[in-house]
């Protein structure tokens, strides 16, 4: 974890209020995981008071050097209104990486990768290092939900790495007409992952979690919440997780990434 001044790359919208944002960043992120996050402050502004955690989109890489890394956003707030009006050669306040991030290992061979609306932003960074790691994506599934068409995002990146592609909308106007939960129950049907990767809102990683449990699946899920400062500090992600026995484990630390059968209140 590094606190550093990071430059604007290029920021550039790909949806309706989507941005994907290229910063600078130093070699700690050589080694960062998916499912990591970094947080954010804009140089110079004292509102919001916080810091603003972002998942880690993407890290590229050349001889063992960081070149850039990626974020993935939405425009909804304050705060991420004003970066969207950020440009190339501005600069951020940048801390990371942040948190516990998903489980790559050669072991896993097949993965199912579940993401709703805007939680796809740390799943392109996945399926990259399962890829790295030895997982064949080819036997492996991407299944992408959102309320609409311009909820779905970056399906483009998984089918260049060669990994099956689905797609449910709320609609019905892109995929099929439904959840994103449905889709991946269907697959579970006739295949049998390694583990199950899951972000999005907490009522799909539920529902997630539950299917995993159904077919005897290894689930891992990224929890969404509102934190403070993003380092364990002030201890308000707090979430109750079986790993402490009854008592409670911390978002920015223990996770984002938990496994689904620590987190009591995702049935698993």
């Amino acid at each position: 974890m590094l606190q550093e001044t990071a430059k604007i790359l290029w920021n550039e919208p790909v949806a309706e209020a989507v941005y994907r944002m290229g910063l600078t960043g130093g070699v700690q992120y050589a080694a960062a995981d998916p499912g990591q996050f970094v947080t954010l402050r804009l140089p110079g502004e004292s509102t919001p008071l916080l810091r603003r955690p972002f998942s880690i989109h993407r890290v590229h890489t050349s001889q063992g050097r960081v070149k850039r890394i990626e974020i993935l956003y939405k425009a909804v707030g304050d705060f991420t209104r004003k970066l969207a009006r950020q440009k190339k050669g501005d600069t951020l306040d940048l801390l990371g990486p942040l948190g516990h991030g998903y489980t790559v290992s050669p072991h896993i061979q097949s993965a199912a990768l579940v993401a709703g609306g805007i939680g796809v932003a740390p799943m392109v960074f996945l399926a990259e290092k399962l890829k790295s790691a030895g997982t064949l994506l080819k036997d492996s599934v991407a299944c992408l939900g959102g309320r609409s068409a311009a909820d779905i995002l970056c399906e483009a990146d998984f089918q260049s790495m060669g990994i099956e592609t689905q797609i449910a909308t709320e609609d019905g106007s892109l995929g099929e007409k439904g959840l994103v939960t449905t889709v991946l129950a269907d697959w579970l049907k006739n295949n049998k992952p390694d583990m199950i990767y899951a972000c999005g809102p907490m009522p799909m990683l539920d529902a997630v979690s539950s299917i995993a449990r159904q077919h005897e699946r290894p689930c891992e899920v990224s929890i969404e919440t509102i934190m403070a400062c993003g380092v364990g500090a002030c201890l308000g992600c707090a979430i109750k997780d079986t790993e402490h026995g009854q008592g409670y484990g911390h978002v920015c630390i223990d996770g984002p990434v938990f496994r689904a059968d620590r987190v009591l209140g995702i049935r698993y």
